[in-house]
C-alpha cells in the first residue's frame, strides 16, 4: 500500500504515512476530527502552507511533538530551534515564495489559506508529564495541510495522550482556535511492554512444559502399578490350586464357592473381581470352583430347606412322599438317591417326609376295614361294641379322635355298632346278626345248645341260659319246636347256617323287668312289646282269645295274642296261662320267608281267618 500524497510504501495496517503525516485512505479519522472553528480551519491552513519549507526535513514523531504545554516543552521538541519567534520566522526572506510555490493545489479549501504565515502561535492547554518547559507564543510547525473543517492530525494513541491547544494566525489578528492533536507513543514504554510480554510468554511456556513432564510421569507410574490398584489376573479355567497360588502371589486375598458343573469339576468357572481389571492391592478375588452334581446331605432339614439345598447343586427334579414317624413332623427322613450320589441334570430325587402317627378316617366304616385302616396308620386298636341305630359292625366313633397325632404303636379304641342283640330280648335283632356273632354272643351270655341241626343251610337249634335268661329257638319255623336226643349237637350258627326265624319263650323269672308281673291281659302284651323293641310300624295287628280259635277253644288254654309287622319282619306276642303259672313267647321271622316256609309245611295263614295272631296261638298252644 502507497500513500497517496508522497508515494510512501506503507504497511497493510498503517493509518498514517511515516514521511509526510498524511491520513490512509480508507483508515477512522473519527476520533480524530477536530472541533476548530471556520477561524480555526484557515489557521491551520496557513500555518500549515506556510510551513512547509521547514517542515520538509522534520521527522514524524517531531512534528507530533506539538502536543506539549508551551511552558513545559522546549523549543528544539517542536522542531524550531531554541529561543525562535514568530517575529524571526516572518523575517525570513524566502520561506513564504518557497512553501506558496511547493503548496499542492488540492489542498486549499479557502483562498486566503494560501497566504498564511508559516507558523501559528500554539497556546498549550494541558501538560504532558516529564515534557520540557516552552513558553506561551512559541512558534511549532504544523506538518502536511488538512481539511481543518473535516479531520485532524491522528496517530494511533490513547486519549491519555491527547491535548487541547490554542491556534492563532498572525497574518490575520484576532483569528484564533482550538485543534485537537495526539502525540506520539513512547518508544521506550513499547520496548518496555514487549519485553514483558515476552517473559510472560516464556513462563508460561515453562509451567506448560512442567504440567506435560508431570502428566507423562503419571501415566508412566499408572501402567508400572506403582499406584492405583493392580491388574486383576484371569484365572477361570485354571486348576483351583493354581489360581489360588497365582492371586495370592500377586498379593490378593482369595475366598472359594462351590459351583455345579458337569465339565469343569476342580477348576475355576467364575471370577469375581472379573480379571484384568485394576484393584486394590489385598483385596478379596472370589472364586468358584466347579463340582459335581451330587445328591447333599439333607436328612434331618426341614423340607423347604432341603428342598433349597439340592436346588444349589442344581438338582431341581425332586419328589415328596410322606411316611408316618416319630420324628419332628415335616422334616426330611430319607432322600433317594442317597447322600454323596452323582445324579444327572434330569435325574429324579425323592424325599421322604416325617408326618405324625395319626387317627385315620375309619368312622362308617366295617369293623374289619376300620382295623385294617389303624394298622396302616402304625397304631392298634381295641373295639367296643355298643346299641346302635347304624348297620351292625359299623363304626361309630373312635378315640382319640379321627386326625389326632401320636406315637407309633399307640392304641385307638374303635366303637362298633353291635353286630349282637342288645339285649337277650331284642328278637328283631337276632334276625339280623351275623350267624358266627350271634352264637358267639349266646355263648358270652351263658348260653348252652341244648339241640342243634342244620337243614339245608338252615339253623334248627334250642339255646338255654340261666334262669334269669329267656329260652331261645332258632329255625324255619319261629312257632314250632326243635328239640330230641343228640349225641352230639351241631352249632349251625358257627358254621355261618342261616338264621330264618327266632322265638324267645320266658316264664316270671325270665321276663324283661320292664314287663312287670305277666299276666294275660293287653297290658301285659304291651309291656312285651316295648321291652322287646316291637313297633306297629306297618301291616295290620291282629289279636286272639280264645272265642277267636273256634271250633278249638274248648282245648285252649286263657291266653291273648297280638300280631304285627315291622319293617320286613313279621312279630307275634302269645301270653298265656300254663297251671299256676303264666308264660310268654315272642316270635319273629322275615315276613318272605315265613309265608314261604309255612306254605312248604302245609300252613295256610287263611285257615285262620288271615290271622297271624290266631296262627301264632294255634301252633304254640294246640300244636296245629
Amino acid at each position: 500500500m502507497r500513500c497517496e500524497g508522497c508515494g510512501t510504501e506503507l504497511p497493510d495496517n498503517a493509518k498514517f504515512c511515516h514521511q509526510c503525516g498524511r491520513p490512509v485512505a480508507g483508515a477512522s479519522l473519527q476520533d480524530a476530527t477536530s472541533n476548530v472553528d471556520m477561524n480555526d480551519a484557515h489557521d491551520v491552513a496557513n500555518v500549515a502552507n506556510n510551513s512547509k519549507g521547514t517542515l520538509d526535513n522534520t521527522p514524524v514523531s517531531d512534528v507530533a511533538n506539538v502536543v506539549i504545554n508551551s511552558k513545559d516543552v522546549p523549543a528544539d521538541a517542536l522542531g524550531a530551534p531554541a529561543g525562535s519567534s514568530t517575529s524571526d520566522a516572518q523575517n525570513s526572506p524566502d520561506a513564504p515564495a518557497e512553501e506558496a510555490a511547493e503548496a499542492p493545489q488540492g489542498a486549499q479549501p479557502q483562498e486566503d489559506l494560501a497566504a498564511t504565515s508559516s507558523l501559528k502561535e500554539v497556546e498549550a492547554t494541558q501538560v504532558r508529564p516529564g515534557s520540557p518547559q516552552v513558553e506561551v507564543g512559541d512558534t511549532v510547525p504544523v506538518p502536511t495541510p488538512v481539511d481543518a473543517t473535516k479531520e485532524a492530525v491522528r496517530l494511533d494513541l490513547t486519549d491519555e495522550d491527547l491535548v487541547d491547544s490554542l491556534v492563532t494566525d498572525p497574518s490575520r489578528p484576532g483569528s484564533t482556535g482550538r485543534m485537537r492533536v495526539y502525540a506520539a507513543p513512547d518508544p521506550i514504554a513499547e520496548e518496555q511492554a514487549a519485553e514483558k510480554n515476552h517473559r510472560l510468554g516464556l513462563i508460561t511456556a515453562a509451567v506448560l512444559f512442567v504440567a506435560a513432564l508431570a502428566m507423562l510421569a503419571a501415566f508412566v507410574t499408572w501402567r508400572m502399578e506403582i499406584w492405583g490398584g493392580k491388574t486383576l489376573p484371569d484365572t477361570v479355567g485354571m486348576d483351583q490350586a493354581a489360581a489360588t497360588s497365582l492371586l495370592e502371589g500377586e498379593g490378593f486375598s482369595v475366598a472359594t464357592t462351590e459351583v455345579v458343573s458337569d465339565n469343569a469339576v476342580g477348576k475355576v468357572v467364575s471370577q469375581e473381581p472379573a480379571g484384568s481389571r485394576r484393584v486394590d492391592p489385598g483385596s478379596v478375588v472370589a472364586l468358584g470352583i466347579g463340582v459335581e452334581r451330587s445328591v447333599p446331605e439333607v436328612e434331618g432339614m426341614a423340607l423347604e430347606d432341603a428342598k433349597e439345598a439340592l436346588h444349589d447343586r442344581s438338582i431341581d427334579h425332586v419328589r415328596v412322599e410322606y411316611e408316618n414317624s416319630d420324628n419332628e413332623k415335616g422334616t426330611v427322613i430319607a432322600v433317594t438317591p442317597s447322600a454323596g450320589s452323582v445324579v444327572a441334570a434330569d435325574e429324579m430325587v425323592t424325599l421322604v417326609v416325617a408326618q405324625p402317627y395319626t387317627v385315620p378316617d375309619v368312622v362308617g366304616l366295617s369293623e374289619d376295614d376300620a382295623k385294617e385302616a389303624v394298622e396302616r396308620a402304625g397304631l392298634t386298636y381295641e373295639t367296643v361294641m355298643v346299641a346302635s341305630d347304624q348297620d351292625p359292625g359299623t363304626v361309630v366313633s373312635a378315640d382319640p379322635a379321627v386326625g389326632s397325632e401320636l406315637k407309633a404303636n399307640s392304641k385307638v379304641t374303635l366303637t362298633v355298632s353291635s353286630p349282637y342283640p342288645a339285649s337277650p330280648y331284642a328278637a328283631l335283632e337276632y334276625l339280623h346278626c351275623a350267624p358266627k356273632d350271634l352264637s358267639t354272643y349266646l355263648r358270652q351270655q351263658g348260653y348252652s345248645l341244648l339241640y342243634g341241626a342244620t337243614r339245608d343251610d338252615v339253623v334248627a337249634a334250642t339255646w338255654a341260659g340261666s334262669a334269669a335268661s329267656p329260652q331261645v329257638v332258632i329255625g324255619p319255623n319261629p312257632f314250632a319246636e326243635y328239640r330230641g336226643f343228640q349225641f352230639w349237637a351241631t352249632d349251625g350258627l358257627a358254621a355261618g347256617a342261616q338264621i330264618q326265624g327266632v322265638r324267645l319263650t320266658f316264664d316270671q323269672d325270665s321276663a324283661p323287668d320292664a314287663a312287670g308281673a305277666l299276666k294275660v291281659d293287653q297290658a301285659t302284651v304291651n309291656s312285651l312289646m316295648e321291652a322287646c323293641g316291637l313297633k306297629t310300624s306297618s301291616g295290620t295287628t291282629t289279636t286272639a282269645t280264645p272265642q277267636t280259635l273256634a271250633p278249638k277253644a274248648s282245648q285252649a288254654p286263657e291266653f291273648i295274642a297280638k300280631a304285627g309287622t315291622q319293617g320286613s319282619d313279621t312279630w307275634a306276642i302269645v301270653v298265656w296261662r300254663a297251671n299256676d303259672q303264666v308264660l310268654a313267647a315272642v316270635c319273629v321271622a322275615p315276613t318272605q320267608t315265613l309265608e314261604t316256609n309255612l306254605s312248604a309245611a302245609g300252613i295256610s295263614l287263611d285257615a285262620y281267618e288271615g290271622s297271624m295272631a290266631n296262627l301264632a296261638a294255634t301252633q304254640l298252644l294246640i300244636k296245629g
